[in-house]
């Protein structure tokens, strides 16, 4: 082979070997990114950006309101609101097991944010394949973390300051504690975790509890 043809060849093959290694860096990035995820779902048009949810401001509610979202830094995202029923049983209920319902925040009913005393209680699927609400909370939401609630158009909103963390076997909740309707207004948000037995069957249930706060400005 001529000594030009040859030199030439060589610096195709040169810029082959490095277009395949830049292939190969970008498909370890996403490996990497979808292995950070660990399964996690997109966010999607519900979602706002993390710091766009840290920045808005924790106002007093006038009074009792229907919350439409929930924005949960400490997860990077807004999510919607919805009214669940508690079972026949009297436990409290979940939102629908559906694709879109995974990402849902559920509200029993006993208790609207913003009324001043008793238990907002809120609910969030865990799913086995840890792309559900509840497996974000669990992997992210800390004693300290905030979340603000806020009408559908953010006419009135109230935030609360996670205060405690704790993990119970599922027939040992403290209902009495955890879902009290009297005393100043707190806030929970109960998941399950633990070991999963079987659908909807969990060993354990992680609940949050969390106190109003405030910026000082009133809203409703």
């Amino acid at each position: 082979m001529p000594p030009v043809q040859a030199g030439l060849q060589r610096v195709e093959q040169a810029r082959v070997t490095r277009r395949r290694g830049a292939a190969r860096a970008v498909v370890a990035a996403a490996l990497a990114v979808a292995a950070a995820l660990g399964g996690v779902a997109v966010p999607g048009a519900d979602a706002i950006p993390a710091e766009r949810v840290r920045a808005a401001a924790c106002t007093t509610p006038a009074g009792p309101f229907s919350p439409a979202t929930a924005s949960v830094p400490a997860i990077g995202r807004s999510v919607s609101v919805v009214r669940v029923r508690r079972t026949p049983a009297g436990a409290v209920g979940t939102p629908p097991v559906t694709k879109r319902g995974k990402w849902l925040m559920g509200l029993d009913p006993q208790v609207r944010p913003g009324g001043g005393k008793g238990t907002v209680i809120m609910a969030a699927h865990t799913w086995p394949d840890n792309s559900a609400l509840g497996n974000a909370l669990l992997r992210s939401l800390g004693v300290g973390d905030r979340l603000r609630l806020a009408n559908g158009k953010a006419s009135a909103t109230a935030c609360y300051q996670v205060t405690k963390r704790k993990k119970y076997a599922a027939a040992k909740v403290p209902r009495k504690k955890a879902f009290r309707w009297w005393g100043p207004e707190q806030l929970v948000i109960v998941v399950c975790s633990g070991k999963r037995l079987g659908p909807g069957r969990w060993t354990h249930r992680t609940i949050w509890y969390a106190t109003p706060v405030s910026d000082g400005a009133v809203t409703g």
